[in-house]
């Protein structure tokens, strides 16, 4: 995952080594790959493809069929509590390391299952659809969307070409609410704040 500078952490830690590494309570590839890299684990060495370590930064790599989305289709940790996380991570880990003695089918090509389910759409802000978050992945289905859930509002694209327009939107209700986001490249993350929700008018909703 990357920042507005678009650079990876698996880019930032190149050539690093050292005994332990500290990791975000997840199974994303984006910080465990880096991490185990950099204590000296192997793995298949499908996760440094280009390609693979590019969707990082690039959502609309799933818009295939690939064994990435195979992986989180089992060990996905989106939209789980911190308590529950543990469970999901250990056996994603192991699974990680298991791959080094795998063959190329050590899993399957698939779709993220998340694309087939349905989205929720909460409304509209100046042309921008806003979907809960926690219902389907109109983050990637949608070519521009607010995406909502209890913790954040991410205002996000698939696109590069509309990396702008995200991030102009983003400034606007930064200065207009004194609300402080994150800006990553192709998305800009608010807390849910009560202001923010009541400008999109949302706040019966979440």
């Amino acid at each position: 995952m990357a920042l507005a500078d678009g650079a990876l952490v698996y880019e930032k830690t190149s050539g690093l080594t050292a005994d332990s590494a500290t990791c975000q309570l997840s199974t994303n590839i984006s910080t465990l790959i880096p991490a185990l890299r950099t204590i000296g684990l192997s793995y298949h060495p499908y996760f440094d493809e280009p390609e693979v370590v590019a969707s990082q930064n690039n959502i609309s790599f799933y818009w295939a069929a690939c064994r990435l989305a195979a992986y989180y289709n089992r060990y996905s940790t989106d939209h789980l509590d911190y308590p529950a996380r543990e469970p999901v991570i250990k056996p994603a880990v192991a699974f990680l390391q298991k791959t080094a003695r795998s063959g190329d089918n050590f899993l399957p090509q698939e779709m993220l299952a998340k694309t087939a389910e349905p989205v929720t759409l909460l409304g509209f802000y100046e042309g921008f659809p806003i979907f809960d978050d926690r219902h389907g992945f109109a983050k990637l289905l949608s070519r521009l969307g607010i995406h909502v859930d209890q913790h954040e509002v991410m205002i996000s694209t698939p696109l590069d070409e509309h990396a702008e327009t995200v991030a102009n939107l983003g400034r606007r209700l930064e200065t207009k609410l004194l609300i402080s986001p994150l800006y990553k490249k192709n998305r800009v993350v608010f807390p849910s704040d009560p202001r923010l929700l009541r400008e999109l008018k949302l706040d019966s909703h979440v």
